[in-house]
């Protein structure tokens, strides 16, 4: 009998499928969907649910901090936050899907779309990093090949 036992393991131990499992939901908080294998993606709707309600239900500061668990960059958490809430006002549950897509050649296992049921767009401004231009060695050389040919070619011009 299987009492007392909820999830499925998924061939990994406790370490790997806790990582797995953040990765799943930190992709689909930042993509708005994932495909992944059924098996994967039905392990994982309830943290993805929970994680949804803890926005549009609980306090600003709780949501934040609940989500920072999970996602580890603050700029992206206060997006993912502001973004949800506007799109998700008054839902309490229900916010994911699961499509069918095909079934994986290699292993014929079936392959899913989970996203959310309204289309997120989450939206991050990255900070532009300011990059120096550094030339080539090459373009150097050639530079200072070019300088000793003219040199050599006044000194000829002066013999003369």
């Amino acid at each position: 009998m299987k009492h007392r036992i909820f999830g499925k393991k998924l061939g990994r131990n406790h370490n790997e499928r806790q990582a797995l499992f953040r990765s799943l939901t930190r992709s689909m908080f930042t993509h708005g969907s994932i495909e992944t294998t059924d098996a994967k993606a039905k392990a994982v709707i309830p943290l993805v649910e929970r994680l949804a309600s803890t926005i549009v239900s609980k306090p600003e500061l709780t949501a934040r901090r609940e989500m920072f668990r999970h996602l580890q960059d603050q700029t992206w958490v206060n997006n993912v936050v502001t973004t949800f809430k506007s799109t998700f006002g008054d839902q309490k549950s229900n916010f994911t899907k699961v499509t069918k897509i095909k079934y994986r050649y290699g292993d014929n296992a079936l392959v899913v779309k989970l996203s959310f049921v309204k289309p997120v767009k989450f939206s991050v401004k990255k900070e532009e990093v300011a990059v120096e231009k550094v030339e080539p060695k090459a373009k150097k050389t050639v530079a200072k090949k070019a300088v000793k040919t003219v040199k050599k070619v006044k000194a000829v011009k002066e013999t003369k």
